[in-house]
């Protein structure tokens, strides 16, 4: 099921509108401004992941199998 969430509710095996899979979310930490989480992302092919900083309240389409 397609859904929107806000970057600081997604769950690992959400899948992102680009085709990753989110495998952490890294909420609070020092290294980065409290509006902002770091998510995890898992590409298209399962072999590579990267980091990426966003907003904790910007809205993000996923496909969800438990929504």
């Amino acid at each position: 099921m397609k859904i929107k969430v806000q970057a600081q509710h997604l769950k690992a095996g959400d899948i992102v509108g680009s085709g990753e899979t989110v495998h952490n979310v890294f909420i609070n930490s020092i290294h980065w401004p409290s509006n902002k989480v770091c998510i995890r992302l898992q590409n298209k092919d399962k072999t590579d992941l990267s980091d990426h900083m966003w907003g904790k309240y910007t809205m993000i389409n996923v496909e969800r199998a438990d929504a």
